[in-house]
């Protein structure tokens, strides 16, 4: 299939590389780790905020195209206030997503697809400018023929966004399969075990971290929701494990995210010990 050649030889242009490490240098130093950048990441939500804000630019222009194939002169004021309106829509939209781009660590594929994607919409939103500036100058053939063009550039980017998110799995939480269990108590491992602080094992097919943090035990998910890192390997750091791949922070108490990029929590635990055994349950 073209459209699927055409993506791996995207995936594979390396040719991309020193433009994605410059501009993920650039977005790192505006949004640097923090609130601002964790608001972006949609950690308040507990889900991605970029697929929801896109929302609002495509279907004002949607509006747009909408009037302008079937409304006739007396919707063409109408027509350029949603093209306004979406035009102020695309900035927000915009940090979201380059928010998430810039924290894919190492992952060179996704990498340059979303570079091509932004480019996609920043071309699709010149177009849209183009089209709002025609409109007000009154030739509103033109503009009707700019949004036309923007339109083609949204649906290429929109295609790249689509396969960064189900193609390549950006944005998705590494731990949704995985339900909550065991409900009753299992063994887990030997209270010697956490001598070095944090220890990995399986529990009822679960992987879950043992971690002992100023004397005391806890039991959490030890897959990180944002990458699939792998948390054993991580930090302690004021009460929250730190993934090694990416620096999201999870608190030990309750698996929710302290800070980003990760954006959803990973799965916690009740812990006890018996006799000279830890054992588990799943919460709630």
């Amino acid at each position: 299939m073209f459209l699927a050649k055409a993506m791996r030889s995207l995936e594979k242009a390396k040719i991309l590389d020193p433009a994605v490490d410059a501009v993920v240098g650039a977005v790192n130093t505006v949004l640097p780790p923090g609130e601002v950048k964790d608001a972006l990441h949609g950690k308040p939500l507990g889900h991605a905020l970029h697929p929801m804000l896109v929302t609002l630019p495509i279907g004002l222009n949607i509006g747009v195209a909408i009037l302008d194939l079937a409304g006739g002169k007396a919707a063409r004021p109408a027509a350029q206030r949603l093209l306004g309106a979406a035009i102020l829509s695309v900035a927000p939209a915009a940090a979201a997503g380059l928010a998430d781009w810039s924290e894919l660590g190492s992952a060179k594929r996704p990498k340059r697809v979303g570079l091509v994607h932004a480019g996609s919409n920043v071309v699709a939103s010149s177009f849209f400018v183009a089209s709002w500036f025609a409109r007000r100058a009154g030739r509103h053939t033109s503009g009707k023929m700019f949004s036309m063009l923007g339109m083609t550039g949204l649906g290429v980017g929109g295609y790249l966004g689509g396969h960064l998110a189900y193609a390549q799995g950006v944005a998705v939480n590494r731990n949704a399969d995985r339900t909550p269990k065991p409900r009753e108590w299992k063994d887990a491992a030997a209270v010697s075990d956490l001598e070095a602080g944090m220890v990995r094992v399986e529990v009822s097919g679960q992987p879950v971290l043992l971690t002992r943090h100023d004397g005391e035990l806890y039991a959490t998910g030890a897959v990180c929701s944002h990458m699939g890192g792998p948390l054993e390997e991580g930090e302690l750091e004021d009460g929250c494990v730190v993934c090694p791949w990416h620096g999201s922070h999870f608190r030990l108490a309750d698996g929710e995210v302290e800070r980003g990029p990760a954006s959803v929590g990973i799965l916690s635990y009740d812990v006890r010990v018996s006799g000279d055994r830890v054992e588990v349950r799943a919460r709630g």
